[in-house]
C-alpha cells in the first residue's frame, strides 16, 4: 500500500528511493527547504531538517501538468514539514513525490450513470 501524507493543498507520496536527478538542491546550510508557497497568503510548506529536493519531470509523467512540485529525499531518521496554518507533519526516512492537490468546486462534481 502506498504511504501518503497531506498538509493543506500539499500531497507527499512515498515512492521507491531513486538517485536525485534533474534540478537538485539541498538545505545543508540550515535554511528552510520551501516546498510550496501560498500565492495569496505568503505562507509556505517548509522543512527545516536537512533534505535533498529534486525535480525530474520524467518521474512525474502521471501527474497532471502544473501539480508536480518535485521529490524530497529524507536521509535522516525523519524530517518535519511545517506550515503556519496546519499541524506539522513528520516524514520518516525515504523519498517522497511532492505535488499540489487540486481543489474541486461544485462544477467539478459529477454523477456517473450505471
Amino acid at each position: 500500500m502506498t504511504e501518503i501524507f497531506a498538509q493543506g493543498d500539499l500531497l507527499l507520496e512515498r515512492v521507491a528511493d531513486v538517485a536525485p536527478s534533474g534540478t537538485v538542491s539541498d538545505n545543508a546550510d540550515g535554511s528552510p527547504m520551501v516546498l510550496a508557497e501560498g500565492e495569496r497568503t505568503g505562507h509556505h510548506h517548509a522543512i527545516l531538517d536537512h533534505v535533498t529536493m529534486f525535480q525530474d519531470d520524467k518521474l512525474a509523467r502521471d501527474i497532471p501538468p502544473g501539480l508536480y512540485i518535485g521529490h524530497v529525499q529524507v536521509t535522516s531518521p525523519s524530517a518535519r514539514v511545517t506550515h503556519e496554518e496546519h499541524a506539522p507533519l513528520t516524514l520518516p526516512r525515504g523519498t517522497y513525490r511532492v505535488r499540489r492537490q487540486r481543489e474541486l468546486g461544485p462544477r467539478d462534481a459529477r454523477v456517473l450513470a450505471d
